[in-house]
Parts: structure tokens; C-alpha cells; sequence
């Protein structure tokens, strides 16, 4: 099984070396996301210009596949709109409900956690960095 392979590498690799963690300079908006059933807690802090989402970063700590998908999903923000983020969270979560969902092509690699729709008590691990980016985005940080 090719795809379980290139999966369990892509999880792997973002969750031993996740890129885009640690706080984040300058960041415009946050939101801390907690799943209770597991222990994983995130903070999730972006950098917005206008309608663009410019850096994003998280910290915090995680199980494998959140720190994947926030990994993942890190890299692919920047430079998005937060009607592209909605739209892509959208069949993010479509991907997850059904494997017979086709790979969305402007997903790149977030489409390889397609395979976590196998294991139906870690879809919420997958969703949680997006969930927290939306909420994020319907806030502002306050000042220090």
C-alpha cells in the first residue's frame, strides 16, 4: 500500500520537523484550539494584511496528526484570502466525511490526510488546526 507509506512519511515529517512553529512576530489574529479527549491544545497566530492571510504559525502541543495538519496547513495559507481558506476547509472536511472524495489539486499535501478518513476518531484531530484558524480570523488580537 503505496498511499498508507507516503502517508504515514508526510505525517511523520511534519510532526518530527513542523514547519511554521513557534510564536509568531507581528501576529494580527489567534485563537487557541483544545481537544479535550485527547490533550491536544494549539495556538494558532496569523499574520492578515488587508484580506490576505500572510504568515501563519502555531505552537503548542499535539498529537501527530494535528501537528500535521497544522503543519501543513500553515504552509499553505499564506498568501490566501479568507474566502479561499473557507472554501478549502470546506473539502478539507468533505475529503475527511468521504474517501471517495477526489484530491483537491490546490490542496498539494493536505490532500494525503485524506487517509485519516479511515480512522474516524482522528478526523477531529486532522480538523482542529482548521477549525481554530477560522475562529482566529473572526477575531482580532488585542493589544499586549
Amino acid at each position: 500500500m503505496v498511499l498508507d507509506k507516503l502517508y504515514q512519511q508526510l505525517v511523520l515529517d511534519h510532526n518530527r520537523a513542523p514547519r511554521n512553529f513557534g510564536p509568531l512576530s507581528g501576529a494580527t489574529h489567534a485563537a487557541r484550539g483544545h481537544d479535550a479527549l485527547c490533550g491536544d491544545d494549539i495556538l494558532v497566530e496569523l499574520v492578515v494584511e488587508e484580506d490576505r492571510i500572510a504568515r501563519a504559525g502555531f505552537s503548542g502541543e499535539a498529537c501527530a496528526i494535528t501537528k500535521a495538519s497544522a503543519s501543513m496547513l500553515t504552509e499553505w495559507l499564506a498568501g490566501r484570502s479568507r474566502a479561499e481558506f473557507e472554501q478549502a476547509f470546506a473539502r478539507f472536511e468533505q475529503m475527511l466525511a468521504n474517501p471517495d472524495t477526489p484530491p483537491c489539486p490546490d490542496l498539494g499535501d493536505i490532500n494525503e490526510l485524506q487517509a485519516v478518513s479511515d480512522f474516524p476518531a482522528r478526523v477531529r484531530n486532522a480538523l482542529l488546526p482548521w477549525k481554530t484558524v477560522l475562529r482566529a480570523l473572526g477575531g482580532v488580537m488585542g493589544e499586549p
